[in-house]
């Protein structure tokens, strides 16, 4: 088993489009901390801590954003969309006349998740480090108002009293998210040899998420304690957002993402015949 992970590994890692992900990740941040450093120099937010302008925490209106919108994209660019063409172009019928079904789905599978998590957790970290470089490492203070984490956020009290360790839980949250994002267009690269069908699945499928819970928010205002609940998963993909986002609904979002298209890539998967 052990052997056909560090394959589908090694093939990861000279896949031009895992490296294309991450660049483009990459100068997103960039773009979005020299924005950010503009302002600094021009005397906005110079005593805001890092912890409060970091993208992990809060978007923000700068670059960050293009971020936001293209991450379900450039996670599946990653590596995830091979599934459909290794089909498409037949390689899976050589590999699987070399080793069980089972243990080349599992590697693609595992491959594939952290691939995607890899992207999203590595631009949020490029992104701290680089503001951190300008920004203080004051640590937040909730009775000065400047920051967006409030009681229905991702663990508030961990941002206030240790950021740090703050800093490393929402990374963990990023890369299940990326691997999450990755989950559907392995299932749907189960279900078309298309591989740019896969390739845009998890784009396609957020974007009709975001309309469909927006509309659900603004028709039926779900809400509780008078703070709307957090129905669209790309406002999850930050600390804090206007709605909630606490951790057992925000661990209920992403269970549900990774394991409706995990359970169809495996009734697939164990069925698949080489044809």
């Amino acid at each position: 088993m052990m052997k056909i992970i560090r394959f589908e590994w090694k093939r990861m890692m000279h896949s031009v489009s895992f490296y294309i992900s991450l660049l483009t990740a990459l100068i997103i941040v960039i773009l979005d901390a020299l924005s950010k450093y503009e302002l600094y120099k021009d005397g906005y937010d110079v005593y805001t801590s890092v912890f409060i302008k970091w993208i992990g925490t809060f978007r923000g209106m700068d670059e960050a954003v293009y971020l936001f919108s293209l991450l379900p994209l450039l996670t599946t660019l990653a590596y995830s969309w091979t599934v459909g063409y290794d089909r498409n172009i037949g390689y899976v019928n050589q590999i699987l006349s070399r080793t069980s079904r089972k243990k080349y789905f599992l590697a693609k599978y595992i491959v594939s998740f952290i691939s995607g998590g890899i992207v999203f957790a590595f631009a949020i970290l490029m992104h701290f480090l680089m503001i951190s470089t300008f920004y203080p490492s004051y640590y937040p203070i909730v009775a000065v108002g400047t920051s967006s984490v409030h009681a229905f956020s991702f663990c508030p009290q961990l941002f206030y009293t240790h950021p740090l360790l703050f800093l490393l839980a929402w990374t963990g949250i990023a890369f299940l998210w990326g691997g999450a994002m990755v989950c559907i267009a392995l299932g749907v690269g189960m279900l078309t040899k298309k591989y740019t069908v896969a390739l845009i699945s998890t784009f396609l499928t957020f974007t009709v998420q975001q309309i469909i819970g927006t509309y659900i928010i603004l028709r039926y205002n779900v809400t509780i304690n008078g703070r709307a609940i957090g129905l669209v998963w790309s406002d999850m993909l930050y600390a804090a957002p206007l709605s909630t986002n606490y951790l057992p609904h925000l661990l209920t979002n992403i269970a549900v993402i990774i394991i409706i298209p995990s359970l169809f890539f495996a009734l697939r998967g164990r069925k698949y015949e080489c044809l």
